[in-house]
């Protein structure tokens, strides 16, 4: 990097099953780039469809996923469990990297909080970056974590204290606080800065469309993989509880055998798509939004008011959407329905119990990205 070219900055993102994760890095990764910063992602995940990452360079890593939803392995995109060619491959990818953008901040999307199994890539990864210089080290981390071994928190703990400057905490403590999923909370707490929620999808990109013809059911499952069961169940309302119209829309992750099978079986008044990005004017006007919880779907439901029943992913001791489910249950922003208690015939139930509920906003930050931009001049300077 020249004396004079804009501080680059490489956020390093792994998802291994949904979206969300490479949503919101690329959420505060496009934020940087319009205010100057050089933005670089390099990311290990599958590739995302119709990604947004507008002044971003992405950098693909050899792809590495989830084997299932139980998280049971890791496995190539050739289906093959990962081994030690595919992690030699990202290691010399992100070294090459690192010579290349000479970054003055590396941001680690989740890690040490998850994303175990790929510690000893996170500390080569550090350990090059010092020795070229890097300035500044931060963590990006969302609202609510998923529970783990007390060890595992201490790892985390004293991964922070040792190699992390700043730990960046995309929530609002007065909804949901760090420290109430990080029982280590307080040990770092010099170092966490809270952002607001990351708002994966900028006004200026939400596409002008004309309003339904009806108020509808609005039934999504994110970007990822899962979902199958909501989706299924969706299918076999036929309508709302009032009559109303169903539309189910499935991300560019469900196969396209499953997606078919699905729009064949779909009754009159259902509709099964693709995601668009008309979804958040869709979901402002819509009769109810059925959902999973996912920080991303979370937002979403708080940026619109829209009445919401929420069915939480919550297999292999997932229990991050339950918690952030429950929170919304009890501020009176939407029902929860457990995923092993759905059936089309309590989907209605909730549907109908949700459409009480009172339209309201809640008083929650949700300008992270923003603040994420604010805090960087503090941490590596300004553009020029």
């Amino acid at each position: 990097m020249t004396a004079d070219a804009p501080p680059a900055i490489l956020f390093w993102v792994q998802h291994l099953l949904g979206i969300g994760h490479f949503a919101r890095t690329a959420a505060l990764a496009g934020r940087a780039a319009a205010r100057g910063y050089a933005a670089h992602i390099a990311v290990g995940g599958t590739p995302v469809p119709g990604a947004q990452t507008g002044g971003v360079t992405l950098h693909p890593l050899p792809a590495l996923h989830a084997a299932d939803e139980t998280f049971s392995g890791l496995v190539n995109d050739r289906g093959a469990p990962a081994g030690e060619a595919d992690w030699r491959a990202r290691g010399d990818r992100l070294a090459t990297l690192l010579e290349t953008i000479r970054p003055r901040l590396v941001v680690l999307e989740h890690y040490p909080f998850g994303r175990r199994a790929f510690g000893r890539e996170i500390a080569a990864l550090l350990d090059r970056a010092g020795a070229l210089g890097v300035l500044k080290v931060a963590v990006s981390v969302r609202d609510i974590l998923v529970d783990r071994k007390a060890e595992r928190w201490a790892e985390a703990a004293d991964f922070i204290e040792r190699r992390v400057d700043r730990v960046f905490v995309h929530g609002d403590p007065d909804f949901i606080a760090l420290d109430d999923t990080f029982p280590l909370a307080a040990r770092i707490a010099a170092k966490l800065h809270y952002t607001g929620y990351v708002d994966p999808l900028p006004a200026e990109a939400e596409p002008e469309a004309p309003a339904p013809a009806e108020a509808e059911i609005l039934v999504s499952s994110g970007g990822g993989r899962v979902g199958s069961a909501l989706r299924t169940a969706a299918l076999a309302l036929g309508s709302g509880p009032n009559g109303e119209p169903v539309r189910i829309r499935a991300g560019g992750a469900v196969p396209a055998a499953e997606f078919e099978a699905l729009r064949s079986s779909a009754g009159p008044r259902v509709t099964v798509e693709r995601n668009r990005p008309d979804f958040r004017r869709r979901l402002a006007g819509c009769a109810c939004s059925v959902s999973q919880a996912g920080y991303n779907t979370v937002v979403d439901i708080l940026k619109s008011a829209a009445p919401s029943v929420l069915v939480p992913f919550d297999t292999a001791g997932e229990t991050e959407q339950m918690r952030r489910a429950r929170r919304l249950e009890a501020m009176e922003r939407a029902v929860v329905l457990p995923e092993d208690a759905l059936t089309p015939h309590r989907l209605k139930e909730a549907v109908a119990g949700a459409q009480t509920l009172p339209r309201q906003s809640l008083p929650v930050r949700l300008d992270g990205a923003e603040a994420f931009v604010r805090a960087l001049p503090g941490l590596i300077g300004a553009p020029a």
